[in-house]
């Protein structure tokens, strides 16, 4: 299994820099079960961050290229469950994705709750709570 970095996984969705997806393609065509690509939730949660505010792509729109990828067998995504309920739930076109991918690591590292400057955040996303 080989990692990939926000930045091969920008450029597969993206195909912006010809040169670029040219060879990422070659890699996930060189991918397979027995040797996939793996997406860790840090890099699903960077992208979609630099997706959103970068090339303002909608948190719609976000999840379902991303959820396109989490069947394909070239894809080892991390915590792929908890993705697909993530991009199957109607909150994923409301809250940030990466805010929801923050709370979760949080929550899965153990902690009771995950503090945060952003009131809109912690309004809507489970397990953060606004820092006052």
């Amino acid at each position: 299994m080989i990692g990939i970095d926000t930045n091969v996984l920008l450029r597969f969705l993206l195909a912006d820099d010809a040169q670029q997806f040219e060879a990422v393609k070659n890699f996930v065509s060189a991918r397979s079960l027995e040797d996939p690509a793996f997406v860790s939730l840090f890099v699903v949660a960077e992208t979609s961050w630099v997706l959103k505010r970068r090339y303002g792509f909608t948190n719609t729109s976000i999840a379902t290229a991303l959820r396109r990828l989490l069947p394909a067998e070239q894809f080892l995504f991390e915590d792929e469950d908890f993705l697909d309920s993530l991009f199957e739930d109607e909150q994923a076109s409301v809250n940030n994705l990466s805010d929801c991918l923050v709370a979760h690591m949080a929550r899965r590292a153990g902690c009771l709750t995950t503090f945060t400057f952003d009131k809109r955040a912690a309004s809507r996303v489970p397990g953060m709570e606004l820092l006052v």
